[in-house]
């Protein structure tokens, strides 16, 4: 959990998963900005339902202010 706090680490994760992305999609299907969380998304804290989809409302109330400064940048 401390380990994705670090700037170096998002730095690295960010550009691996842009060159894997690169590798595949045209740039303008390429997201430009990334939030990394250290929770995973799991039944038991809300995130997925039980067929195991991810329950975008609740993620994005609980993200919100982290989402909504990734677009007011």
């Amino acid at each position: 959990a401390e380990l994705i706090k670090r700037d170096e680490t998002k730095k690295f994760l960010e550009n691996e998963i842009l060159n894997a992305l690169k590798a595949t999609y045209g740039s303008y299907e390429i997201p430009r900005k990334f939030i990394f969380i250290d929770q995973p998304f799991s039944l038991e804290n809300g995130m997925l339902t039980q067929t195991m989809k991810l329950k975008r409302r609740v993620v994005f109330d609980k993200y919100k202010d982290q989402i909504e400064k990734l677009y007011a940048k």
